[in-house]
């Protein structure tokens, strides 16, 4: 029988592996940005897996990208919700 392929779990942890010499090189703070962008793609795993792409690292950067674009849109309405409550208040930033 032949092989089978590897899951996209298995591909995300092979490659974050790849990656462990990258990652020890960085500053403490920045370790931990990259194992933050590494939560991101382990969190999308089904979307990478749905989109079936020939070279997976695409995939999983894109969804590394989505992880931090949402962040900064829920920072964003956290701001526009913070500075709303002082402009009603009457209080210019």
């Amino acid at each position: 029988m032949g092989r089978t392929l590897p899951t996209v779990v298995q591909l995300i942890q092979n490659e974050e592996e790849a990656w462990k010499h990258f990652r020890r090189a960085l500053r403490k703070e920045d370790q931990e940005a990259f194992d933050h962008l590494w939560r991101f793609c382990r969190r999308h795993a089904a979307p990478i897996a749905m989109g079936s792409r020939a070279v997976p690292n695409d995939a999983m950067m894109l969804a590394m990208l989505v992880g931090l674009c949402r962040m900064v849109m829920e920072l964003r309405e956290e701001l526009e919700k913070t500075n709303g409550k002082q402009e009603a208040a009457g209080v210019d930033l």
